[in-house]
């Protein structure tokens, strides 16, 4: 099957789009930005019968603030998060995220709900959303349901959104002003977007010398899904955030990890890459703090 044979729709509204998801007898599949659906049909897979085009939908992207928390819409690309100055204030980690995400093509194309959407274990914005515990509305033309980031992703590609929903809100909860966060990755080179080990952090910082009341670091590309590093976590508010207790966490990451090897890179190469980025990232955010 070529691509110029795959039928496809461009529904005016979400309400029409929810409409098109809800035809049982064809296999269809959203496409926005199409950064990973090109390479998936190369590959020989992710080929339905009908895109359905949002990429046009403007009600979809967005970026503000509410009571509940920041609402980022699913089309919104990497390029508008890089540039809100609201997320740079309020929710820098995922910012600094989407500042490494491949090349400015990719950055311009790419979306947030894209990258939810195809569950990759290496997507950049993902481990920032743990971080920043997100929250995912989807919808179908039944109604709404909102799930917690650690409850989305049931694999490598695989997520529990039903066939007949879309991604129509991603909320996350804003950083506090004693808080502070940054993005550490790995990649081949930086046009290539895939990470080899990637890692999101923020901490939230006390009054006394370099004291963190509560980290919170989330590991991508080195598991079926994104790991949480409780372990890490814990550690980082039980003294003062020394270059000898960085290196002293970063050596716990090495444990917490469950890297495979594949053609990119080994599992053991990936653990001490893992624990690198943690250390590099923790320095950096030290040096930050301590010029404040």
């Amino acid at each position: 099957m070529k691509i110029s044979e795959i039928d496809m729709v461009t529904p005016k509204s979400v309400e029409e789009c929810l409409y098109f998801l809800s035809d049982q007898e064809k296999e269809v599949r959203l496409i926005a930005g199409g950064t990973d659906a090109v390479v998936r049909m190369k590959d020989g897979i992710g080929r339905p019968e009908t895109w359905i085009s949002i990429k046009g939908m403007d009600s979809l992207r967005y970026i503000r603030e509410e009571s509940d928390g920041i609402h980022i819409g699913p089309l919104t690309t990497h390029t508008d998060m890089i540039h809100s100055q609201l997320l740079w204030k309020k929710a820098d980690v995922l910012a600094s995220a989407s500042n490494e995400v491949g090349a400015i093509q990719i950055q311009n194309m790419g979306t947030i709900g894209g990258n939810l959407g195809t569950a990759s274990p290496a997507g950049d914005t993902i481990p920032p959303l743990f971080v920043l515990d997100a929250r995912i509305e989807l919808s179908s033309i039944k109604g709404k349901r909102i799930v917690p980031i650690t409850e989305f992703f049931n694999g490598p590609g695989h997520t529990i959104q039903k066939p007949n929903e879309m991604i129509t809100d991603i909320i996350i909860r804003p950083q506090e002003e004693n808080e502070m966060g940054t993005f550490e990755k790995l990649g081949p080179r930086k046009a290539q977007s895939i990470s080899i080990v990637n890692v999101a952090m923020s901490l939230k910082m006390g009054e006394g010398q370099r004291e963190c009341l509560e980290g919170r670091i989330a590991f991508g590309s080195v598991g079926p899904t994104v790991i949480r590093a409780s372990k890490c976590e814990r550690m980082l508010t039980l003294s003062s955030l020394t270059d000898d207790t960085i290196k002293d966490v970063a050596d716990i990451a090495w444990k917490e990890v469950m890297p495979i090897t594949d053609g990119r890179a080994t599992a053991k190469y990936r653990r001490s890459m893992a624990s690198a980025l943690l250390a590099r990232g923790l320095y950096r955010l030290m040096k930050r703090w301590d010029e404040k």
